[in-house]
């Protein structure tokens, strides 16, 4: 079976709404400037996504989507359980909330959950310009352990503190956008997220910005400065480098965000294991109209020496433990 951790869908009306143009493609700017979206039909065409899963092979994808509002969350959540409900075999949907939103935002968290039948939760790497290590998130944590469900942290549109990739050209998709997952997934790791809620699981979208390739690095500094790696009271508890990688390997790490990536594959897999490596496309904003480069993708991951049950895990059945199907 093949699960894709990272397929994103928008309603109708909110597509609409955001801009979107029958027959077009549609680029979406910030107030700064910066290219944040596309928006073309397959956006939010159910049957446009059937058609290419079932020319790319894939069995069943995990709805997700971005937010601006907890009106849009309660759109997205109620369209997403509408869509499960007509296809359980082909779909499942990770709720939309408010992180910071207070009271209504945790009950409509709850709502899509208990009421609706979603099966995680889409956070961003950055959220209102905090960090996913702000104590301002902990009650949000705290909810989400309590029902029981993975956390989905995809991009931020346009992540603040990035100056440096502001330029002529589009830096701030291509580069800062996995800077910040990266970010985010050492300060789950880092900043106390785990060692209070140790039953959390993370998934962190695009390979989690490449992190395997400066893991080594943090733990070098982690090891050399010891507990003065921290500016006051260590946030994770001693032997640190030890804490840190045991917090590092309860996360899982969707495939997506790099098309036809396999020398991105060969680099995660450095670092985290296979078995907590989910697969993933990125549709429609990777692979756009190429159901076959999917399906490449698919193939080239299949032909990885890491044997049969370990490649079937990445592909499918580690995300049927992850969402107990």
């Amino acid at each position: 079976m093949i699960i894709d951790f990272e397929h994103h869908y928008t309603p109708y009306e909110i597509w609409k709404r955001r801009g979107g143009k029958s027959g077009q493609v549609v680029r979406l700017f910030s107030s700064e400037g910066k290219a944040i979206n596309t928006l073309g039909d397959a956006d939010h065409d159910v049957q446009t996504h059937l058609d290419t899963m079932d020319r790319a092979g894939i069995d069943m994808a995990v709805l997700s989507g971005s937010i601006d509002s907890l009106e849009e969350a309660r759109l997205f959540n109620d369209q997403y359980s509408r869509v499960a409900e007509k296809y359980p075999k082909r779909f499942a949907g990770f709720a939309s909330t408010l992180p910071l939103g207070g009271k209504p935002a945790l009950d409509e968290l709850e709502r899509a959950i208990r009421g609706l039948g979603l099966k995680g939760v889409t956070i961003s790497s950055q959220i209102d310009g905090a960090s996913l290590d702000s104590r301002d998130l902990w009650p949000f944590y705290e909810r989400v352990s309590k029902l029981g469900v993975p956390i989905f942290v995809h991009i931020s549109r346009a992540p603040e503190g990035f100056d440096a990739g502001k330029a002529p050209y589009d830096l701030n998709r291509s580069i800062v956008r996995e800077f910040a997952l990266a970010l985010a997934t050492s300060r789950i790791c880092l900043g106390g997220v785990l060692e209070d809620f140790p039953d959390l699981k993370f998934i962190v979208s695009h390979f989690g910005g490449g992190i395997s390739s400066v893991k080594e690095r943090l733990e070098r500094y982690i090891r050399y400065w010891d507990g003065s790696f921290w500016s006051g009271k260590p946030l994770i508890k001693a032997p640190f480098v030890e804490r840190f990688n045991e917090h590092f390997a309860k996360i899982y790490f969707n495939m997506a965000g790099r098309e036809i990536g396999m020398e991105t594959v060969k680099c995660a897999l450095t670092n985290i294991s296979p078995k907590r490596l989910v697969f993933g496309t990125d549709y429609p904003l990777n692979f756009a109209d190429d159901s076959a480069g999917i399906k490449t993708y698919i193939q080239k991951i299949k032909e990885l020496d890491l044997g049969n049950e370990l490649i079937e895990g990445m592909l499918g059945t580690n995300g049927i433990r992850l969402l107990s199907l």
